[in-house]
């Protein structure tokens, strides 16, 4: 509900789109004045055409500014859109680089397996230098993995062959069974020496 008879007429008035819509409000606000005196209609439509204009100055006195924040707003959300597209594609740009980055390992990792299978048309394809860095690689592989092996076969049970042996038995002193087998054993595996004492060690 508007307040007074201004607030409805100024509403009235931003409704109007077209010169008929202008002519249809001018004649309904005549329709007010009709049926008092001459005198009385023209007093009357000199302060009801008074309302009209002031009530239109102020409304093109507010236009300008609306325009202005309406504009403001457009541009700000055009240039806070323009923000979020650079940042979209300098994320996308990154993607991209980490799947091309992606590729090529995934590229690179094809090419060692191939070599470090014997592939005699990879290994053809390999300048001296990168032969030479490839030979160098594997035999340090392999001498890792013997060495691994090494300390296996060293550390195995003597008895079930499975597990890591970590007890050590007395008086002699070998160190060859795991906790499980040592249960059930009197005389070392070994030198088939009487067991007097048995007790569990944490090798590295």
């Amino acid at each position: 509900m508007f307040e007074n008879e201004d607030d409805i007429l100024f509403q009235e008035i931003l409704r109007c789109q077209t010169n008929e819509d202008i002519q249809h409000l001018v004649y309904s606000q005549c329709l007010d004045i009709i049926g008092n005196s001459v005198q009385d209609q023209l007093s009357l439509s000199h302060k009801q055409l008074f309302r009209v204009i002031r009530l239109f100055k102020e409304y093109i006195n507010q236009k300008p500014t609306q325009l202005q924040d309406q504009r403001k707003s457009r541009q700000q959300a055009l240039l806070q859109h323009q923000q979020n597209c650079i940042l979209l594609q300098y994320q996308l740009q990154l993607e991209q680089n980490k799947v091309s980055q992606l590729h090529l390992d995934n590229e690179m990792m094809k090419l060692q397996l191939k070599i470090y299978q014997g592939d005699l048309e990879t290994l053809k394809q390999q300048n001296f230098e990168d032969i030479k860095k490839i030979e160098n690689q594997l035999f340090n592989t392999l001498k890792q993995i013997s060495l691994y092996k090494d300390s296996l076969i060293q550390k195995i049970c003597v008895i079930c062959m499975q597990k890591e042996y970590n007890m050590i038995m007395k008086p002699c002193g070998h160190i060859c069974v795991c906790e499980y087998c040592s249960k059930y054993i009197d005389q070392c595996p070994i030198d088939k020496e009487k067991i007097t004492k048995i007790k569990k060690v944490y090798l590295s």
